[in-house]
């Protein structure tokens, strides 16, 4: 099966099997969109909207948001070398409606997809704020393979935040759904 069919046919498994040739940097960011896909179609509407207090402050669906916000930062390439983290949709539709989460993570599988090995080091100015006190952006320079692995473990902790908000609602995921890559693999047992 090809990795287009398996995001279309919603079968996560089949999507991470047809990337025997795709680098790690962009495996890893499809390995996420597969987990946030599964996830969001086993969610209702409500679920998505649900705000697990005290716990959080934020809702799944807010996370989501966030999440891809981050992700469409490094999509500006290969039209844009420059990525600001710090353009962010608050109160987005997309945190209301899980549908529209659905397309924006079938679209950046697709954008994934058309990434190759040679594009990894491709360079990039980063822009984020560093301070809680002041506005302060620190601009550095990066790669299109190392942004694309920071995006990626950034939205595993977002998940890891995410499975806090399952459990208060009583809701069951896939035992690795938050869980960093190093983390499954240890408990591999380090294959």
């Amino acid at each position: 099966m090809l990795a287009k069919d398996a995001v279309s046919n919603r079968n996560p498994s089949a999507i991470i099997d047809a990337l025997a040739e795709v680098p790690a940097e962009v495996i890893g960011g499809m390995d996420v969109a597969a987990q946030a896909l599964e996830l969001l179609h086993q969610l209702s509407d409500e679920q998505y909207n649900h705000v697990a207090t005290p716990y959080l402050q934020s809702a799944i669906g807010q996370h989501m948001r966030h999440i891809l916000d981050v992700f469409h930062a490094i999509t500006a390439w290969p039209n844009s070398d420059f990525v600001d983290y710090d353009i962010r949709r608050r109160a987005h539709p997309v945190e209301r409606e899980k549908s529209i989460a659905i397309e924006e993570w079938i679209s950046l599988y697709h954008w994934l997809e058309t990434i190759r090995e040679a594009n990894l080091s491709t360079g990039m100015n980063v822009s984020g704020e560093v301070s809680l006190k002041h506005h302060v952006a620190s601009v550095t320079q990066s790669t299109l393979g190392r942004e694309l692995s920071f995006v990626a473990s950034h939205a595993v902790h977002h998940f890891a935040l995410i499975r806090v908000s399952l459990c208060a609602q009583d809701i069951s995921t896939a035992e690795t759904f938050g869980m960093a890559p190093a983390t499954a693999t240890f408990y591999r047992g380090g294959d």
